[in-house]
């Protein structure tokens, strides 16, 4: 990766060399990312992947190496053209223990020049987290909800676009797209994941061009980190178990392996509101996956993975009715085999520059049913992925100019037939693109990129993306700004499952049939602002943040559910525009207690057809889109490691697809208006338990009081009729959930 300066422009020219190792018992190694600067200033550089440095010379003659919670090393400069070794030693080699700084689970990059969000394992260890759909409850960016009252599927909006406007990736590679977009994010154990970056609105040209809403980087736990064991057990009274496991064997100084294993299974039956449907769906879940990491004395490393994924669900009438002679009965099975790999070497030459290379391919296949054997609906998939990019960074002149280039190719192969449709799509993507940064100092850059792709099916495409970070006053406040643009094509059946559950009948209106599914790409700009601050309330040290983000579609694909029975996807020039607000207050009330505070507003309109006259359009607030959300979080701790954590929302009103209101004045029809939900709260609890850093129990509740959309299946008693629908969803299905497990973690004999 290319080093980070902080310097400034007025020092003088003759730069001073060096490099920082580590030195142990065991052997002598560089140290990426250590920090150096002379003495008395708070500005210095960063080592690079080789543990190599230049820093310019300013007079001084101390210079000082120092990175995370090793000893740091002082040397005298007394050549200007020598070349320096710095020595850090193990903190446990000190007689005293120095602390550096408290690792977050939560917070605001303050590094990254994009509206990044950071969380840590910790974070997402708050509630009742098994997959990445659960893993953020705690975090007001992320709005997760339920897609359909039979699956038990929870889906995420993100500035009040649904989930598959934003390009999710694992370890900046995409991966939750295509036949995946709707369960991909249930199907991450979280127990498998180290840290979760959330950006904002446009992303980086370098991971693609798919970004609309912004990105979701998810980095899994590797071999050489910190823990060699886990064993996670979860069970909940909805019939809920789950089981996650990893070991981790270093196979040399160099090269490591770990093995991650996931079971889970929901096996009790559960009808709560008496509609004769399942809650939640009976399914049984296996995952498993090998790691390896490596590290070669020249510089290369690496790592190559492989994973194999199967799920079987069953939902619908409960087993009373079932026995009837014509029950109403769902059955999903998926299977997914994934391999992905990333390759990188810094340049012997340019001690800036380093190459890099991504490669991910993915098989997923899908098979469900609906309905009855009489009377049945089968959806059946299957996707080949492959995606290469590759990467080459460097410096233009001095660090001050720091670029990224390369190129990328992205292959979907996609079979679906569903109800008399079948579609297939043969789509390639081949891209280049270049990102430049210009950095003086660590609080001020500006990044533009551009990249240009060749869709085999859409054609010649340039996405260009702009963003800027200053920080001042004492480091203490930020500014961020961002635009730019997104394109994605479209996978209306896949990414619309809730539809399957439904009588509707589906209607593609396409615009040309030589295109996939008949439909034009998506196309739309995304602009935001960002502000953060840092003081003190009286005695207690807080943040406040405010981010504005606004995003207008050039080209939209709609999926119109505005009448009863049908279902429509066509294409709309200057469609949705999507304002998003939000605001967050992090208060320190004492060394161990935290309150989060936040509310965010969403101003999502949409245009939708007229269904009799197709150049007629009317405009109506995005449905299942809660236009305000209140949050407050409150998290404390103890010496003895109780962690105790509470999380109450509040859901505004949600606007209800195709549901009307009538209303009536002295009997008399006065006019006819849009239904929209209830306000709601949620209160959800946790108190965990550690002994001896390496054992956590843990008990809470989610829905403590017991909130539930009252009839969530429309028509539930006659299930084959036109106007059922399990799809309308804007509340808890389930209601109170009581929950327990245990987390036993054994760490590395190197930490």
């Amino acid at each position: 990766m290319l080093i980070r300066l902080n310097l400034s422009a007025q020092q003088e020219q003759q730069e001073i060399k060096g490099k920082v190792i580590l030195n142990t018992l065991e052997e002598q190694k560089s140290v990426a990312g250590a920090f150096i600067r002379w003495n008395g200033e708070s500005s210095g550089v960063f080592a690079n992947d080789n543990g190599g440095f230049l820093i310019k010379y300013d007079g001084n003659n101390e210079l000082i190496a120092s990175f995370a919670s090793y000893s740091p090393d002082t040397i005298l400069v007394t050549k200007v053209d020598s070349v320096y070794k710095l020595i850090l030693k193990e903190s446990n080699d000190l007689k005293t223990a120095i602390v550096i700084a408290r690792r977050i689970s939560y917070g605001l990059s303050k590094l990254s020049p994009r509206t990044t969000i950071v969380l840590g394992e910790r974070e997402f260890q708050k509630a009742a987290c098994c997959n990445l759909s659960e893993s953020f409850e705690n975090a007001p960016a992320i709005d997760v909800s339920f897609s359909d009252a039979v699956t038990g599927t929870k889906q995420i909006k993100m500035l009040g676009l649904d989930g598959f406007y934003t390009l999710i990736g694992r370890e900046y590679m995409p991966s939750v797209r295509t036949l995946n977009s709707y369960y991909g994010l249930s199907h991450i154990p979280a127990a498998w994941v180290d840290g979760i970056q959330i950006t904002k609105g446009a992303g980086s040209v370098v991971n693609g061009h798919e970004s609309i809403a912004g990105q979701i980087n998810v980095e899994l736990k590797k071999p050489f980190g910190p823990e060699k064991f886990i064993l996670d057990q979860f069970v909940s009274t909805g019939g809920r178990l789950e089981t996650d496991f990893m070991y981790t064997k270093d196979i040399s100084k160099h090269v490591a392996s770990s093995i991650l294993v996931r079971y889970g299974q929901r096996s009790l039956e559960f009808d709560r509101n008496k509609d004769g449907f399942l809650d939640m769906p009976l399914s049984e879940d296996f995952k498993i996956m090998n790691r390896w990491q490596f590290f070669a004395k020249n510089g290369l490393e690496g790592t190559a993975n492989a994973s194999y994924h199967t799920n079987h669900q069953k939902a619908g009438q409960t087993s009373s009715l079932s026995a009837s002679l014509n029950p109403y009965e769902i059955g999903i099975n998926t299977e997914v085999i994934d391999f992905f790999a990333k390759l990188g070497k810094p340049s012997k030459k340019n001690e800036y520059s380093s190459f890099g290379s991504q490669y991910n391919f993915n098989h997923s296949e899908m098979s469900s049913n609906y309905g009855s054997s009489e009377n049945q609906k089968k959806y059946l998939a299957q996707t080949n992925q492959g995606y290469v990019n590759v990467l080459y960074e460097s410096i233009i002149g001095n660090s001050f100019h720091q670029f990224q280039t390369g190129i990328s190719l992205l292959i979907d192969e996609t079979q679906e037939t569903y109800e008399g449709f079948r579609f297939e799509r043969s789509e390639a993507v081949s891209g280049l693109f270049f990102e430049y940064t210009y950095k003086p100092k660590e609080t001020f850059s500006l990044v533009g990129g551009i990249r240009s792709d060749y869709n085999s099916i859409y054609g010649l495409s340039i996405t260009p993306r702009f963003h800027g970070k200053y920080r001042f006053n004492q480091d203490k406040t930020s500014i961020r700004i961002s635009t730019g643009l997104g394109r994605r094509t479209s996978n209306p059946l896949a990414q619309n499952q809730m539809l399957f559950a439904s009588g509707r009948t589906i209607e593609f209106r396409m615009s040309d049939a030589q295109l996939a599914y008949g439909l034009e790409q998506e196309l739309a700009m995304n602009s935001g602002l960002s502000f953060e601050h840092q003081f003190k309330l009286t005695y207690m040290p807080a943040k406040i943040g405010l981010d504005f983000f606004n995003t207008t579609f050039k080209n939209e694909v709609v999926m119109d559910r505005e009448n009863e029975g049908k279902a429509y996807f066509y294409n709309v020039n200057n469609g949705s525009r999507a304002n998003s607000f939000q605001t967050q207050l992090d208060l320190e009330l004492a060394r161990r207690t935290s309150i989060r505070l936040a509310y965010r507003m969403f101003d999502v309109k949409t245009k939708y057809q007229h269904p009799l006259n197709l150049s007629s359009y009317s405009t109506k607030q995005k449905p299942f889109i809660s236009r305000h959300r209140a949050f407050i979080n409150i998290t404390q701790s103890t010496r003895t490691d109780w962690r105790f954590n509470t999380t109450l929302t509040w859901y505004g009103p949600q606007r209800i697809a195709g549901g009307r209101d009538t209303i009536y004045e002295a009997n008399v029809l006065k006019q006819i208006e849009d239904k929209f939900s209830p306000n709601f709260f949620l209160l959800n609890a946790q108190i965990s338990k550690t002994f001896k850093k390496e054992f956590e129990l843990y008990f809470g509740a989610e829905n403590i009081l017991n909130y539930k959309q009252q009839n969530p299946i429309q028509n539930s008693a006659q299930p084959f009729s036109e106007n059922f629908d399990a799809g309308l969803v804007w509340g808890p299905i389930f209601g109170r959930i009581i929950y327990g497990g245990f987390r036993w973690r054994i760490k590395s004999s190197k930490e």
